[in-house]
């Protein structure tokens, strides 16, 4: 397991390598708040642990198993100010230091959770392009309906939201809507009126402005029943 010292370091020089030149010592010690004479010998440590081409006087570089581990914290960590900032509306300028305490016990599996809650942002609140990685199946496939154009009786499970309001995304999270939560649509009152849809164990009715930002696979809830039943 690596440690949260080595995933920093590899954090750094990712985003130091990003032009396409070696990072350097001192660059390095700046980012850090370290001394050289500490990245030097991390710089060693980290050499010997294949995570990175370290050549003294030239510049470190990442391996590829190095490069794996920094774009994943890296990503993690811009994914995290986003949620932070978006959804449990912390000021922008508080976020990168609670991401920083974070990043290192996101697990993958709520990684995937809070990006596909979020609809797979691809920028950091300053903008910063967050790293996509193709393990998150970042796909929107026939199967996902919008909620509001479903019919009475439809169910499924929500795949994610579209919004870039973080008033209005936080709003739709309150209520229930959230990725891999079943619901069923109970009732769609005429003239543009409310959806009424149950959502995990409540009831809820879903004006049609929200309904439009839910996105719901309706194949996956069908293929489980259909095994459930073939059984």
């Amino acid at each position: 397991m690596v440690s949260e010292n080595i995933e920093e370091y590899l954090e750094c020089i990712w985003e130091l390598t990003q032009d396409g030149t070696p990072a350097r010592t001192t660059d390095i010690a700046k980012k850090m708040k370290v001394s050289p004479a500490s990245v030097t010998e991390m710089m060693q440590r980290l050499d010997s642990l294949g995570y990175i081409a370290y050549e003294k006087y030239k510049g470190v570089t990442l391996t590829d198993s190095g490069k794996k581990i920094g774009e994943t914290i890296k990503r993690k960590h811009r994914l995290l100010e986003r949620f932070l900032v978006d959804v449990l509306g912390i000021a922008k300028e508080k976020s990168h230091d609670e991401a920083c305490r974070l990043e290192h016990m996101l697990s993958d599996e709520s990684e995937r959770r809070i990006s596909e809650m979020m609809n797979h942002p691809t920028t950091c609140p300053d903008g910063d392009p967050i790293p996509a990685l193709d393990q998150l199946c970042l796909n929107r496939d026939e199967n996902s309906s919008v909620l509001s154009e479903m019919s009475e009786g439809d169910e499924g499970i929500i795949s994610h939201l579209s919004c870039d309001d973080p008033q209005k995304i936080r709003r739709i999270i309150a209520m229930g809507f959230v990725p891999e939560r079943r619901l069923t649509v109970e009732e769609k009152l005429p003239m543009g009126g409310p959806v009424l849809v149950q959502v995990g164990d409540c009831r809820v009715a879903l004006a049609k402005e929200y309904a439009d930002l839910v996105y719901v696979n309706t194949k996956r809830r069908c293929q489980k029943r259909h095994r459930h039943g073939g059984r």
